[in-house]
């Protein structure tokens, strides 16, 4: 969740980033909250997306020729234990002709960024706040798994806001950690960004390309026509596609700009039915 890796086996990790993270959760409870949460989403994120690797091994798709031998089949394992067989095996990995499995992967093509505003006005403070600050990582997450661009960004209308780049194979461990805790609070009438969003999507230096906007809000705000009208030419303009999660309250306005809407009617993952709420 926090830019660490994957936890393969064999993978190394920076001594001193961990030790950072750990002296952080350590000292700060809502990091542990936020992670516990992000814990939760993950198996449903999982469960919505198909997480491509980068090593051909996302689908099986049959049987060929080979000698890798950490695909061949159970069949040829059991040649190693049969005195009478296993000259014969032998022969065949040395030539390359153990049955083995084969896999192909679909690396994703011309997908752009993910860019996430996470609403930080006083009506999302507590229990609300968390679920969203967790939401937003699951989707961080999911953006490095498909080697894609992300943004995070907090906003609260009136107040401000702040924003983090995650561009593919880095780490900023501590930038997040401080982003994950960051609360703005304030707030006016429009606490999501719909006329400053072209200009905090050129100031975090988001790339070209598909772009999955996700908005995750109490939606308490009000959206006037010409603003819309704005929003959707900005839009079009940077190919985008707006998806908005509601916490803990209906829509409102946020329809008008939305391409689709998820609602979080409770406040735990296990209550989320929609399979398509971390689809990107």
């Amino acid at each position: 969740v926090f830019g660490l890796g994957e936890g393969k086996p064999g993978e190394v990790l920076d001594a001193t980033e961990v030790g950072v993270l750990f002296q952080r959760f350590q000292s700060h409870p809502l990091i542990r909250q936020i992670a516990r949460l992000a814990g939760c989403y993950k198996p449903v994120a999982q469960g919505c997306n198909t997480i491509l690797g980068k090593e051909g091994m996302d689908h099986f798709t049959g049987v060929v020729l080979g000698c890798e031998l950490s695909r061949i089949l159970p069949s040829e394992l059991l040649r190693i234990g049969l005195p009478e067989l296993e000259t014969d095996f032998l022969r065949r990995f040395a030539e390359g002709q153990l049955l083995v499995r084969d896999f192909e992967s679909h690396e994703p093509a011309g997908l752009g960024p993910v860019v996430v505003v996470v609403d930080e006005s006083g009506s999302m403070n507590g229990s609300r706040i968390e679920h969203a600050k967790a939401i937003a990582l699951i989707f961080a997450w999911l953006a490095r798994c498909q080697g894609r661009w992300c943004g995070l960004v907090s906003f609260s209308g009136g107040t401000g806001y702040s924003v983090l780049a995650l561009p593919p194979g880095t780490s900023k461990t501590r930038e997040l950690l401080d982003w994950a805790i960051g609360f703005i609070g304030g707030g006016s009438d429009q606490d999501l960004p719909v006329r400053e969003m072209p200009a905090i999507f050129e100031k975090i230096g988001a790339p070209l390309g598909k772009t999955d906007l996700i908005y995750i809000s109490d939606a308490q705000l009000k959206i006037s026509v010409k603003d819309a009208e704005a929003f959707f030419q900005w839009k079009a303009s940077v190919r985008a596609k707006l998806t908005s999660l509601v916490i803990g309250s209906e829509p409102g306005d946020l329809v008008t700009i939305s391409d689709k809407v998820h609602l979080f009617e409770t406040l735990h993952p296990d209550s989320v039915r929609d399979e398509q709420v971390f689809s990107i």
